[in-house]
């Protein structure tokens, strides 16, 4: 990762700058020192900061990543289940990883919890239109991160090359 790259940099300069002040003049540092000590040391903690900000961004793109994953398999199942014919045998997911046998009754239409333990019935196309428009706006909303991403990656190699 480029900004743990430039922390390790920025970790050197602050390291060798503190030693160098530290042994010029018998302890005694002068203004000058002192100043360029305090900008690295200002520089550094600004990197640091840079650096949590891109792992935050990090875990939201991954958790994003997920979440349209997850809608596009569903898109596709919703596509494959207007296929089938009632009667049609299935395995209904009754949890990560655990199915239970099952007929199909109604091809035409799905239930969709849409919040506070509500349910309403959607006809296939609804609801497909309905995870197409979650997808679109994850989508934008994982555009808009990875252009802070970049941006703070950017503001990370500005602070290095001072």
């Amino acid at each position: 990762m480029a900004t743990k790259k430039v922390i390790k940099n920025m970790d050197r300069k602050t390291s060798a700058s503190s030693k160098s002040s530290n042994s010029s003049s018998g302890g005694n540092s002068s203004s000058a020192t002192s100043k360029k000590q305090e900008s690295e040391q200002n520089k550094y903690m600004q990197l640091q900061m840079i650096d949590q900000q891109v792992r935050q961004l990090q875990q939201y793109l991954q958790s994003f990543d997920q979440q349209l994953t997850e809608i596009r398999n569903v898109i596709i199942f919703l596509k494959e289940l207007s296929k089938l014919k009632k009667g049609d045998q299935i395995f209904a997911p009754i949890t990560n990883g655990v199915f239970v046998k099952a007929r199909l009754e109604n091809n035409k239409e799905v239930k969709v919890n849409v919040g506070n333990n509500v349910v309403v019935t959607k006809s296939i196309d609804e609801a497909v239109k309905m995870l197409q428009g979650q997808e679109a706006e994850i989508t934008n909303y994982r555009s808009d991160l990875l252009a802070k991403f970049d941006q703070l990656i950017k503001q990370a190699e500005v602070l290095q090359s001072e």
